[in-house]
C-alpha cells in the first residue's frame, strides 16, 4: 500500500487536490441532475396529456416564445374544433416566486387535471388552480386568495400534475392568463395550441395539414416538444462545455499534483529504478495514487452536488420547485466513470517525465 502512504505524505496538497476534483464533478453532476430531470418533466407533462401535436409559430425559437393571434387561433379552431386546445404560458415576477408561472387553457382542458382539493374553475370567471407546490409554500387552501398581478385571485382548487414546473405555478382561464402576460396597448396572444389525435396515423395527418395551410404555423409531435425548446437545446450545449471544462480542469490539477510529487520524489524513485523498478511499475504506482485522488474527489463531488441542488432549489430568485433536490444512481456512475477517466488522462505528462528519468541523474538530485 505503498501508494496510500504517498498521498498521506503532503495531506494538505492531496486535500486541496480532491476538493478541485470534487467541485468540477460536483457542477457537472448538479447541472446534469437539473437537465435529466427537465427533460423527464416536460416529457411527463406530454405524455400525462396526450399531447400528439404542437402547434406554435414558425419564426420563433421554440414553442415557448410562440405568438398566435386571437385571429389564427380562430382558423385553427374552425378547422379542427374540438380538437383544438389553445393556450397561454409565460411567467410573472411576483414576491412570493420571482418566475410565477401562469398556464391559461380552457376549462375543458384543465378538467383533465388532477386536483388534490378543491374543484375545477368556471369558464370565464375570476377562479385559479394553484399548484401543489405552490400552495405547499404560500399555505394556501381553496377558497382562499393568492395574489397574481395586482390583484387578489381566489383559489378554487389544488392541482397535481406530476411535474414540479407546472406545480409550482397556477393555472386558469385563457382570458385571465392573457391579461397578465400581456404588456399594456398590445393585443392578446395565445402561445400555442395543442391538437389531439385518436393516433399516429391522424397526427402525422394533422401535421402535413396544418403544414399545408397555415405557412406561418409549425406543428410537431408531442414527442418532439422537449427537443424543440430553445433553453433544452441551450442547456444541453451547456452541460457538453461544463463537462469538457470540468474534464479539463480537474486533470490539470491532477497532473500537477504528480508532477510536484515526482519532483519531491526524483531521489527515491531513481532508488527505486537502480533496484529493479521499470518506469511501468513506477507508472503503476502514481496511477494508484492518481486513483485515490480522483475516486475521492468523485464521492466528495457528489455529495457537494446534492448541497447544491438543495440549495438553489430553495432560493426563490430562480423560482421554486423545478430544480430537483436527486439525482439517478446512473448520474452517480458517469461521474465516477469520468472521475476514472481524469486520473488516466492526467497521467500522461508525468507519464513522459518518468520515462525520460536517467536513474543515475535522478539519484544525484537533490
Amino acid at each position: 500500500m505503498i501508494f496510500l502512504r504517498n498521498v498521506w505524505r503532503a495531506p494538505a496538497r492531496s486535500l486541496m487536490t480532491a476538493l478541485g476534483i470534487a467541485a468540477g464533478v460536483g457542477l457537472f453532476v448538479a447541472i446534469s441532475a437539473i437537465t435529466i430531470d427537465l427533460h423527464e418533466q416536460i416529457a411527463g407533462v406530454a405524455n400525462a396529456y396526450t399531447l400528439e401535436v404542437v402547434v406554435y409559430e414558425k419564426r420563433s425559437t421554440s414553442p415557448l416564445s410562440s405568438r398566435i393571434g386571437a385571429a389564427q387561433m380562430a382558423e385553427l379552431r374552425s378547422r379542427y374544433g374540438a380538437a383544438v386546445s389553445p393556450m397561454a404560458i409565460g411567467t410573472v415576477n411576483e414576491r412570493w416566486n420571482a418566475y410565477a408561472l401562469v398556464i391559461g387553457v380552457p376549462a375543458e382542458f384543465a378538467r383533465r387535471t388532477p386536483l388534490v382539493a378543491g374543484e375545477h374553475y368556471r369558464e370565464g370567471s375570476d377562479d385559479v388552480l394553484l399548484g401543489e407546490l405552490a400552495a405547499q409554500k404560500l399555505g394556501i387552501a381553496p377558497g382562499q386568495t393568492v395574489r397574481i398581478d395586482g390583484r387578489e385571485l381566489p383559489v378554487r382548487g389544488i392541482f397535481r400534475s406530476g411535474s414540479r414546473m407546472l406545480d409550482g405555478g397556477m393555472m386558469t382561464h385563457i382570458g385571465q392568463a392573457q391579461r397578465m402576460l400581456t404588456r399594456e396597448g398590445a393585443e392578446p396572444q395565445f402561445t400555442l395550441a395543442l391538437l389531439r389525435a385518436p393516433d399516429a396515423g391522424a397526427a402525422a395527418e394533422l401535421i402535413r395539414d396544418i403544414g399545408q395551410r397555415f405557412p406561418t404555423l409549425r406543428a410537431i409531435p408531442g414527442t418532439e416538444f422537449a427537443g424543440s425548446l430553445r433553453l433544452m437545446k441551450v442547456v444541453d450545449a451547456f452541460i457538453t462545455t461544463i463537462s469538457v471544462v470540468a474534464l479539463v480542469g480537474t486533470g490539470l490539477v491532477v497532473t500537477n499534483t504528480l508532477l510536484m510529487a515526482i519532483a519531491e520524489r526524483t531521489r527515491e524513485i531513481g532508488i527505486l529504478m537502480t533496484v529493479g523498478w521499470t518506469p511501468w511499475l513506477v507508472l503503476r504506482m502514481l496511477l494508484a495514487e492518481s486513483l485515490v485522488l480522483c475516486t475521492a474527489g468523485a464521492v466528495l463531488g457528489n455529495g457537494f452536488a446534492l448541497l447544491l441542488l438543495r440549495v438553489v432549489n430553495g432560493l426563490e430568485s430562480v423560482g421554486f420547485g423545478w430544480i430537483p433536490v436527486r439525482y439517478p444512481l446512473s448520474l452517480a456512475a458517469m461521474s465516477l466513470v469520468m472521475a476514472l477517466a481524469i486520473a488516466l488522462v492526467a497521467l500522461l505528462w508525468p507519464a513522459v517525465v518518468v520515462f525520460r528519468m536517467q536513474p543515475l541523474t535522478a539519484l544525484r538530485h537533490e
